[in-house]
């Protein structure tokens, strides 16, 4: 059974290979460098919140901040990603 739940430090490898995969696309992140144990902590840290799809693995992933500041701060900003071998099922509904 999947559920979403927020991210841990031990989800981190997975969640960095996931990421990593969708930037190497080069075709939905405007990242350029892939995302080590470190600078994945940092990252993930830094948002608002982020989330998980689990199904005994980490299927995907979800970030949420703020698209600016100030009056517009409440306004989110959110990027989704799903590993390719969980691609077409829905999990990034």
């Amino acid at each position: 059974m999947m559920i979403i739940r927020e991210f841990t430090k031990d989800d981190l490898p997975e969640m960095i290979s996931i990421w990593n995969e969708i930037v190497d696309g080069g075709n939905a992140f405007p990242q350029e460098e892939k995302l080590t144990l470190k600078t994945g902590l940092d990252f993930f840290n830094s948002q608002s919140h982020v989330g998980v799809a689990f199904d005994g693995e980490i299927l995907g992933l979800y970030i949420l901040h703020p698209n600016n500041v100030g009056r517009c701060s409440h306004i989110a900003n959110a990027s989704y990603a799903v590993s390719s071998k969980a691609r077409g099922k829905h999990i990034g509904q």
